[in-house]
């Protein structure tokens, strides 16, 4: 079987990131969940004046809406520099550029409608 340079690339790339994430399930199983050893902080056992639960409720969707901005940012820059990289190597690939564009296009429109 003849393996070229893409596939070269490819297959160590898709060790490294399996070995990545079985580290950070090792770091993460370390984590204990039992409830009974958790402490529940005494601010939040009293109980909340009927007036505070709009400014609350205000600064909750404030932080809410915030996230979701930055989250997006981050997501549609992703897919732009994942777009250009699926580009040069399809078009690197298949010696053809139409053929480049098309799979990233098609990569960016899944990706903005998902």
């Amino acid at each position: 079987m003849h393996f070229g340079l893409v596939d070269e690339i490819i297959v160590p790339s898709c060790i490294i990131g399996l070995l990545a994430a079985l580290v950070q399930f090792l770091i993460i199983k370390k984590i204990s969940l039992d409830p009974e050893k958790q402490e529940l902080s005494t601010s939040l056992t009293g109980e909340v004046p009927e007036k505070l639960v709009p400014e609350i409720y205000a600064k909750i969707m404030d932080g809410a809406i915030q996230f979701l901005k930055v989250e997006y940012a981050i997501c549609c820059l992703f897919c732009l520099a994942f777009s250009l990289v699926i580009y040069f190597l399809v078009s690197w690939g298949t010696h053809s550029s139409t053929q480049g564009a098309l799979t990233a296009g098609a990569f960016l429109t899944g990706a903005f409608t998902s």
